[in-house]
Formats: structure tokens, sequence, C-alpha cells
């Protein structure tokens, strides 16, 4: 069953999206109107995830909130690749069980997902619960002659069974020559051949299961080919990851996939831009890696999903503390909107409102409309966010004059409305705005070695001394405050504090 119920498919707005196949924008036609099938190729799980890995989970994450939001029914599949060389070379450097190195790294990377506000998918499937649908599928491929087993005990496919290959990165298998783009192998018929399953080594640590070819483990690229066919049938709609991703990985997929069938395998094929530093793409081989985890200590995680949506999921995006710093302040500017919006009562005629209330109402009226239009077109989502600050600029002007924000209750509904809609397809503006400060609070002051309770005695101690019109004690607490990048805030009822963010 599909995760939540569609709208009739005559009633569901047009979505379109670049094809990488036909490289090309292409209008949604799913396998059954209304439903859609998606298939995101997760990660190998050998050690924490880094933010590169999250903006290839957070583009998919968006592409499937947007499906959903518009209507659509959505059936979503990203993997656990819990079986790897990487991972059994891990897990003998630290002396256990692969399986246990790959299940103690799922659960951190859930960790790390769930801390940057991403809904888990229906289905995630791991490699050691699959491989019977693995093994059924090299079958097929055997039996077809699309593979071989070779004289070192591996199966590998045989790439020029398949007049097709390449259509998906247009590299030739001309151009595949051996030393130079692909690893030499005596074992291979020819150089651009894959292992579909790896014979067992002897290695009593290393994974192996039973197969008719003898004890060992699955390859690669078959994993993803079995367990799409297993929660999404031989032909489904959507396929993403990595532009990394396109060779060898969803190349050899779509080969096997189809040999296999003899049918289509995904109708349309998205793939994510890299997030690069110092203009190298973000990886554990180069060593140049910021792990999620590290990031959520400093920042709340809507500020990592602010700096990735504010570029188009296909573009490169390079990443620097400078870029998050601004992205945090962006987001401390959304919340200070959302706080005017729910915080406004009222019932003010807009004509009587002025300027800013004008604006602000007719801003957020607007503001549906021009969101679906970027987001409907290719996952548009540095459109969309345009459209959102444009929101967030005249709810806040609105919110500099304290006389008309006490009386724009009425005004402002459609600019909750709004944040609603931010918060369901972007993730972003989804806690209240004191729950916002109080996560800045907490975690620029421990990235400093300070707590909130420190400040708190501060200002306590301020409050003390303006009670007893000691201004100068009181004047010199809120300097050293300011100084710290701490906003204190004075009214009839107390004094309260906010973090200064962006410096």
């Amino acid at each position: 069953m599909m995760a939540e119920v569609a709208k009739d498919a005559g009633e569901l707005p047009a979505i379109s999206l670049y094809n990488s196949l036909s490289r090309s924008i292409e209008p949604l036609r799913t396998q059954v109107p209304g439903e859609v099938g998606v298939y995101v190729c997760g990660m190998t799980v050998y050690d924490y995830c880094h933010i590169g890995h999250a903006r290839a989970m957070m583009a998919f994450d968006l592409v499937v909130r947007h499906l959903r939001h518009r209507g659509y029914r959505v059936r979503f599949v990203r993997n656990h690749t819990d079986v790897d060389d990487k991972i059994i070379v891990r897990a003998k450097e630290r002396g256990i069980a692969p399986l246990d190195l790959s299940s103690m790294f799922i659960g951190a990377l859930e960790e790390d997902l769930a801390g940057l506000g991403l809904r888990a998918p229906d289905h995630t499937p791991k490699v050691s619960d699959h491989i019977g649908d693995i093994v059924d599928l090299i079958g097929k491929l055997v039996a077809r002659e699309h593979a071989y087993r070779a004289e070192n005990g591996d199966v590998y496919f045989a790439v020029e069974s398949d007049p097709e290959y390449g259509k998906l990165s247009g590299k030739k298998l001309d151009d595949q020559r051996a030393g130079e783009r692909v690893a030499v192998d005596a074992a291979k018929h020819h150089p651009a051949d894959f292992a579909l399953w790896k014979a067992w080594t002897g290695e009593p640590t290393e994974p192996h299961w039973p197969s008719p070819w003898g004890e060992g483990r699955p390859g690669w690229h078959i994993e993803c080919s079995a367990m799409a066919k297993a929660y999404l049938g031989e032909t489904f709609d959507v396929h993403g990851g990595g532009i990394d991703l396109v060779f060898p990985h969803h190349e050899n997929e779509i080969a096997q996939s189809e040999c296999a069938t003899g049918k289509p395998y995904a109708t349309y094929w998205m793939h994510n831009g890299h997030l690069t530093l110092d203009n190298e793409k973000m990886s554990k081989s180069l060593g140049n890696i910021m792990r999620i985890r590290d990031i959520l200590a400093e920042v709340p995680g809507e500020a990592l999903r602010l700096m990735f949506v504010e570029s188009h999921y296909r573009s490169p995006l390079p990443y620097s503390s400078d870029r998050l710093t601004s992205a945090l302040v962006a987001l401390d500017r959304l919340y200070c909107a959302k706080e005017t919006a729910f915080g406004s009562t009222g019932e003010a005629n807009p004509k009587t409102m002025g300027e800013p209330g004008l604006e602000a109402m007719e801003v957020a009226t607007a503001f549906p409309g021009r969101f679906y239009a970027a987001m409907d077109n290719d996952f548009n989502t540095a459109e969309a966010m345009g459209h959102v600050f444009d929101l967030v600029r005249a709810v806040n002007r609105l919110g500099n004059d304290r006389g008309a924000r006490s009386k724009a209750g009425a005004i402002l509904a459609p600019a909750r409305a709004a944040f609603a809609l931010i918060a369901d397809v972007l993730g972003i503006g989804t806690m209240s705005p004191q729950g916002f400060f109080d996560e800045v609070k907490t975690k620029r002051l421990l990235a400093q070695g300070r707590s909130v309770g420190e400040i708190d005695a501060k200002i306590e101690a301020r409050g003390a001394a303006r009670s007893a019109k000691d201004w100068a004690a009181a004047d010199r607490i809120r300097a050293e405050l300011d100084a710290d990048n701490i906003v204190v805030m004075d009214s009839p009822t107390g004094s309260t504090w906010r973090m200064r963010v962006g410096e």
C-alpha cells in the first residue's frame, strides 16, 4: 500500500522534473496515475555520514515532501548498504563483526537525519536482508546469458551483452580501455564487466551466503536493482542519487535490471549536485569531510536545510562556515517573522493599517501561487526561497511597527498559512519561535564553553541592579552581554534575552 491517499489523478497539479536519462525537463507521468514510486540510493554505512551525504538525502526528502503536499501518493524507498568492502575493512580494523559495525552506523545515520528534520522513508531495506532477492536476480541474468561465472568464482555482468549500455552516462564501451578508466582483471571478458557476486575468500569474519555459484556476497550495483524491484516492481517512476553515481552505479543498475526483466527500469533519473569544500567534492577518501553530527552540535538542523534549499538541487553547492552562518542569520529572520505572524491579534481593516500592513497581506496572499510555481518546476527551491524571504521581509517590516503589529491578526492570517506551507514542504520554520531561539542559545553557548544558566544569572544580576536603581552596574552588565552577542529585551514583566547570530 502507498503511504497516503492521493487525490483523483485528474485533480493533481502538473509537476515537471529534469530527467538525467533524456537530459531534459519532462512532465511527471507515473506508472499509476496519482502514485509515485521513488527509490534513492542510501549510504554505505562504515562511518558517520558527512554533510555531503546530507545534501543528497535532503534533496530527495524535499522531492517526496512536495509531491505528497501536492496530493500525490508516494512510496519512498532508500536503502542501507550494510555489506561492502569498506565495511569489512573497517570492521576488521575495529575487531568487530561487519554487520555489527554497519548496524551501529545505521543507528547513527538515523539519529543524524532526524536531527536534520528528514522524514523517514516508507522502506529502508538492507542488503543483508535481501540476499535471496539478489541471488534470484543474478540467476535471471545468468540464464539470459547476460552474466557469467569467472574462473575466480566471481559472477560478472557482461556489458557487451547489452546493446544499450551507456545510455545514461553517455560513456561508450570503446572508451573504457583496460588500465585507464577501469581496473584490469584477467577474470573478466571485458574490462568494464562488473561483479554481481563475489566469491568468499575463506576469511571467517567476512559476510557470506550460499548461492548457485558458491559461497559469497553481493557486488555493489546488484543490491539496488534487487531492492527497488522488491518494493516498487520491475518498472517504477523515479530513481535518485548523487551526480557521482551516474557512472558506474546507476548505469550498471539500468543494464542489469533491464537485461534481467526485459522491461524499462526507472522512468526518471534525478541527480543532485555535489557539496564542495575548497572546490573539491566532499568525501571521506579526500579527508575533507564535515560530519552531520558535528554541525548539529553547533546550529539547529534547519540552518543546514536552509543553506541547502537556497540552491537548486542540481547545482553544485560550495560549503563554508560563513555560508552556514548566513543561513543561520536568515533562519533567525524567518523565525522573527513567524513570531510576528503568530503573535499578532486584532481585526484591523487593512485599509487603515498603512503601507506595511497592506504589503504584508498582499505578499502573503500571493505566496502560495508563487511558491507552487517554483516547486512544481523541477523542485526549484532556490526560486521558492526568494518568495519565502519576500514574505519574511514584508512581515518583519510590519513587525517593526509595534502599533500596527498589535492589531495585525486578521491581516497576517495568510502569512500564518504561508509559514505552515513552508514548514510542510521545506521543513523550515517547523519549531515555535521560542523553541528556535532557545536551541540557538544552548548550542552556540555550548560551542563557546558557556551555559544558559550563566547568562540567566547575569540577567538576574542586572535586574537586581535596575531594581536598586544602580544604573551604572546595570549598564555595565548589559554592555558585557552585548559584547558576548547577547541581546537583552526589557518589558514591564521583566527581561528576556536571545543570542545575536552572525557575529
